[in-house]
């Protein structure tokens, strides 16, 4: 599995993040004794290799609106797993999606309103030609939750090029600018991503 070190900096950023989503990048630098421009810097790479998903607010669906949240795990040939997701992106009603290690290889949460409407939304996504099995599971309320657990060790595990996005392998590149140590999947994805900072700065 693919391990690539990050420092003490960006673990500290995740932990305050973690803690506190609305901390500024004033907030960070002075704690950390860094510039805004760093602490900027380093929460854009953290957000470009997928290790911060988005800093915003998260939504209670039981609280501000009547529709309610339902689980849907669906059975899917693998060869054909990324015909389906392309499917449900399509679906305004379906919130998120997620990749599992089980029979039912993709979980994904829906949110609607009335009730009766998720069995109608099921049916749907049940009868696509690719879906081999589907259950269903509506959850009710919230009962509690905590947030995420930042490592003690400072290993990536699965991070995305900050050029191309694409997943990262084995093989990879990677440099620091400014002290800061960036990722890319190729040689050809870090040169292209040095021309872009050239042209950031003589601008």
């Amino acid at each position: 599995m693919l391990k690539i070190e990050i420092d003490n900096v960006d673990l500290t950023i995740l932990n305050r993040l973690n803690e506190n989503g609305r901390a500024t990048y004033s907030e960070l630098a002075d704690e950390l004794h860094l510039t805004v421009p760093t602490v900027k810097s380093r929460i854009e790479k953290l957000m470009k290799i997928g290790v911060i998903h988005h800093i915003g607010v998260y939504l209670n669906p039981h609280s501000l609106t009547n529709e309610s949240a339902a689980l849907i795990r669906i059975k899917v040939n693998k060869e054909k797993k990324h015909k389906l997701i392309d499917f449900l992106t399509s679906i305004n009603e379906v919130r998120e999606v997620f990749e599992v290690l089980d029979d039912f290889n993709i979980l994904i949460m829906t949110q609607i309103q009335p009730l009766s409407m998720h069995q109608i939304l099921f049916e749907n996504i049940k009868s696509y030609s690719y879906v081999e099995g589907a259950k269903i599971s509506i959850l009710l309320k919230e009962v509690f939750s905590n947030p995420h657990r930042i490592p003690k060790q400072s290993q990536l595990l699965n991070i995305r090029c900050e050029y191309c996005g694409k997943q990262i392998s084995d093989n990879y590149e990677s440099e620091k600018f400014d002290d800061i140590r960036h990722y890319f999947c190729c040689t050809s994805c870090l040169k292209n991503y040095k021309k872009w900072r050239k042209s950031q700065i003589s601008v």
